[in-house]
């Protein structure tokens, strides 16, 4: 009986968030922003890049160097190297490539690197906005370095 029970709240559970539409009524859920969107499909994407400030660790000198590649960071295809002036960059790429990140912060005569990749890709969407529009996902790439120990 209790196998039955855990089945059965797996199944509501998978059915909840596997909806496509509203539970409560016709409306269809979405993710989309509206002021994103175009109506051209777009060839590339504003992805922005998220840094954590070297200073909120205490320290007195940082500096990030953001290096991006084109597929692997190990096949070291080097699209763009950035030297970080704030801590949200916002770079143009073009779409459905693989991109890796590399973020090096230098702190107190130590290197940390972060790694992240992403695909930016192109999406169709015909019933969130107004119009039928083209939006790019994802739009943000975390580099932001958690701790220095």
């Amino acid at each position: 009986m209790k196998a039955y029970r855990i089945f059965f709240i797996f199944l509501l559970v998978t059915f909840v968030f596997s909806c496509e539409y509203d539970v409560l009524g016709p409306n269809i859920i979405s993710q989309t922003d509206c002021n994103e969107c175009t109506a051209d499909e777009p060839l590339s994407a504003y992805v922005t890049i998220i840094l954590r400030n070297p200073y909120e660790l205490g320290v007195t000198n940082g500096m990030i160097i953001v290096n991006i590649y084109e597929g692997n960071m190990e096949d070291n295809v080097l699209f763009k190297s950035i030297q970080a002036t704030s801590t949200d960059i916002k770079v143009n790429l073009p779409i459905n490539k693989k991109y890796s990140f590399a973020a090096r912060y230098f702190i107190d005569n130590k290197t940390y690197i972060v790694v992240n990749s992403i695909t930016p890709k192109v999406k169709f969407d015909k019933s969130s906005c107004d119009e039928p529009c083209y939006y790019t996902s994802p739009r943000k790439v975390n580099l932001k370095l958690r701790y220095t120990k």
